[in-house]
């Protein structure tokens, strides 16, 4: 495949602000009031994290503050403001299309550790692992809390808001702040030296280039080099791919997506399953933290591949409408209206909607006749979500499995999605997508506290330390349990 390609990993949109168009006073409420009622209509879990009174009030709070001079930019973060208390990881905004591709971009590629950034690469004379204090006298802290509006999320979680802000920084940066071609950046490197530099900015093209060379990529630990190859092979993958510590008689599966042809992906698992096992390996290791989802099939054929038992993984399904809102702003479906919404939901009212109290697939919930026998661990992490986190939550449910790493990005208790629909408002041109379906989930542990994505039972974070090395603390946790 050609490199391009593997650029959608990193930034779904290769955008920063170059104007801001001015929408006048009637356009700007249409829009928002189009916005208001898609929500109140369609949305499955608008007042989950927030109750209708205080929501209400937000929607007028800021219709009242919609004047006669706005920008594109201005409504959406305005909207904005409103998506992120509602807490859906699914309920995306995207930047109206006054916001293109350009030469000025925030240089640095970084890593949030402890909510802290530090810089990911080697480049401008500034070392690995320096934090950073101060952009353009902004205060890093400030800058973070800003930004978090950026990324929708599950509930309370915010593992998924730091990995994707660390991954778009730059975008998210000019979003907030407007065009910079010059950046003054405070920092203090590892040795506890202060210093402050003046960066130009860069092209897009270039910091992505940068962007296939960070450390926490962790090549050194692969004995790789940290180029484009390794960050082909190991970190923008499509395909399900197995590699083995033979010493350790332990097979690494790593599947970075759950997207795709789902026959495809399970034929894939089918061959790597029959090669493990005629290994005779006893110990496997899945990779799943940069799986941000795709088909809910195919997370079911991977954990059919690792369990002895008969599963589940959703006890019911929930819509508040059985007809997509304001039906005339959609851009696109991917699936049948009345398929998926009034011909599974007709039949099954409840009194505020329409709810289906049981899982389609569970018949084909069962172990596979090559299913693996030995030990199973599982690392997850914040880009882990929809699908990818569904995964998690089946190994969670296990106890014979480890799941390692840090609190994923999907909802524990339950998340929207299945029937996304993308919508346009016509005078900003803000983009929407909105699932609505809210899928709860089956779950064993119900201490967890509502609003938190999947926790791990091993809890293990990357150090600064780490970074500096190209250590993985993850993978080098189970590999040294493994070995004693």
């Amino acid at each position: 495949m050609k490199k391009t390609q593997f650029f959608v990993l990193f930034y779904i949109f290769s955008y920063v602000v170059s104007a801001q168009r001015h929408v006048d006073s009637l356009g700007v409420k249409e829009d928002f009031k189009i916005f208001e009622s898609i929500l109140k209509k369609g949305h499955p879990t608008l007042y989950e994290f927030i109750d209708e009174d205080s929501l209400n009030y937000i929607f007028k709070d800021t219709k009242e503050s919609l004047g006669s001079k706005n920008s594109d930019i201005d409504l959406y973060k305005k909207m904005l403001n409103i998506t992120d208390k509602i807490k859906d990881g699914h309920l995306i905004l995207y930047a109206p299309n006054t916001i293109k591709t350009d030469q000025y971009y925030f240089p640095l590629i970084l890593k949030i550790i402890n909510t802290e950034f530090y810089t990911d690469t080697e480049d401008f004379g500034i070392p690995v692992g320096s934090k950073i204090h101060e952009i353009n006298g902004k205060k890093i802290s400030e800058v973070l809390e800003r930004m978090k509006k950026y990324v929708a999320s599950d509930g309370y979680n915010l593992t998924k808001k730091y990995r994707d802000i660390e991954l778009k920084f730059g975008l998210y940066f000019a979003y907030e702040y407007g065009i910079e071609k010059q950046f003054n950046i405070n920092y203090t490197e590892p040795n506890g030296i202060n210093k402050t530099l003046s960066l130009p900015a860069e092209s897009f093209a270039k910091v992505r280039l940068r962007n296939t060379k960070r450390n926490s990529y962790f090549a050194k630990y692969h004995n790789k080099e940290n180029d484009f190859d390794f960050f082909n092979t190991y970190i923008s993958n499509k395909d399900p791919f197995v590699y083995y510590k033979e010493k350790l008689n332990t097979a690494i599966l790593v599947v970075n997506t759950f997207e795709g042809d789902t026959r495809i992906f399970k034929s894939k698992l089918t061959k790597i399953f029959k090669e493990i096992n005629k290994k005779k390996i006893r110990h496997l290791i899945i990779d799943v933290r940069q799986n941000n989802g795709g088909f809910r099939s195919s997370a079911v054929h991977l954990y059919s591949f690792i369990t002895k038992s008969i599963f589940k993984q959703v006890t019911s399904e929930y819509v508040t409408s059985l007809s997509i809102p304001e039906r005339k702003y959609v851009t696109q479906t991917f699936l049948n209206e009345k398929e998926f919404l009034k011909d599974k939901f007709n039949n099954h009212p409840i009194y505020d909607g329409w709810k289906l109290a049981f899982d389609d697939m569970e018949a084909v919930m069962v172990p596979d006749k090559d299913r693996f026998k030995g030990k199973v661990y599982v690392l997850s992490g914040g880009a882990t979500f929809a699908a990818g986190s569904t995964f998690t939550l089946n190994v969670k449910n296990d106890p014979d499995m480890l799941l390692i790493g840090e609190e994923n990005g999907g909802g524990y208790y339950f998340f929207n999605a299945e029937f996304p629909v993308f919508y346009e408002f016509p005078n900003s041109k803000i983009l929407m997508s909105m699932s609505m379906e809210k899928v709860n989930h089956y779950v064993k542990d119900k201490t967890i506290p509502k609003g938190s994505g999947v926790p791990p039972d091993k809890h293990i974070i990357l150090t600064v330390e780490d970074l500096i090395s190209g250590r993985d603390p993850e993978l080098d946790y189970v590999l040294r349990l493994i070995g004693g």
